[in-house]
């Protein structure tokens, strides 16, 4: 009669328990989520939002961000170039809401800047200057001297400007954005929609590959 040795009894042993353990992650694996996608797309973009193209594109990517977010500063130049790209496109439209997160103390104060320099303006060259120059301000304590020095910079009345942010004059417009987002489903910055369906790769290449596909859809 055959025997069986001590090394076969251990690597068959060893075998079996390996195939029940792959057997059980695969079993409590839950399913590959689908993409999210926002069915009512006024809460992505309205007639108020930022904007740099026709609110009727037939491509529009929305950004949900905070400009004191770390994130949201490493990704900017990735949508900064997609946006330069794109933008004398027709067919193209880039839009940016607010989503200040309450971790971040001068989320608020910012947006507050950027929708003051909008209201005379010149709301793209304040939004590029706060995340370009995020880490000047970030960590201040009290950063409007900083936003002031902005808005000269590109040419704001300096003084509306910085009576604007002091009086909180957009709390509402930057309110309304927060809350379209969180009923949109967003729950951290920066989140990108394309045409309505939540982006999850950031790298230029992939946004890029993104837009050119559905500009020819």
């Amino acid at each position: 009669m055959r025997t069986i040795s001590k090394e076969s009894i251990i690597i068959g042993t060893v075998s079996v328990l390996f195939i029940a353990l792959m057997g059980w992650l695969i079993w409590r694996s839950p399913a590959i989520a689908p993409e999210a996608t926002v069915s009512d797309l006024s809460l992505l973009s309205n007639a108020s939002s930022h904007m740099t193209g026709n609110p009727g594109a037939k491509v529009t990517m929305v950004e949900f961000g905070d400009f004191q977010c770390p994130a949201c500063a490493q990704v900017y130049p990735n949508i900064k170039q997609i946006v330069d790209k794109y933008q004398s496109d027709p067919n193209f439209n880039f839009v940016f809401r607010n989503y200040p997160l309450p971790q971040h103390k001068n989320a608020l104060p910012s947006a507050e800047a950027a929708e003051a320099a909008g209201a005379q303006g010149k709301y793209w060259e304040m939004n590029h200057m706060l995340y370009e120059r995020q880490a000047e301000w970030d960590d201040v304590a009290s950063p409007t001297d900083i936003f002031v020095s902005y808005a000269e910079i590109i040419g704001l009345d300096t003084a509306k400007f910085k009576a604007e942010i002091v009086a909180k004059k957009y709390a509402d417009v930057i309110t309304a954005d927060l809350n379209d987002g969180n009923r949109a489903g967003v729950n951290a910055t920066p989140t990108l929609y394309l045409n309505g369906v939540k982006l999850m790769d950031y790298n230029p290449a992939s946004l890029e590959a993104a837009v050119q596909k559905a500009l020819e859809a």
